[in-house]
């Protein structure tokens, strides 16, 4: 039985290290940087939009994918 796990903007990931849609990333973050990543999701989910840590840090990932190139 999977376990799906829905973060912000209609990303569904399963949980485990890999599957057919995502796999597993360990990564280290400064302290400073986690700390401000959490007061900002803390921000926004009192703002209404409802996003964790994990959804945060794709939404960032992606943005920064997309932006072009100078």
């Amino acid at each position: 039985v999977k376990v799906y796990k829905q973060f912000k903007k209609g990303i569904t990931m399963a949980t485990g290290n890999k599957n057919n849609k995502s796999s597993m990333k360990g990564i280290r973050f400064p302290h400073e940087l986690i700390e401000s990543i959490d007061k900002q999701v803390e921000k926004e989910n009192k703002q209404g939009d409802k996003t964790n840590f994990s959804a945060w840090v794709i939404d960032a990932c992606k943005e920064k994918l997309d932006k072009p190139k100078g």
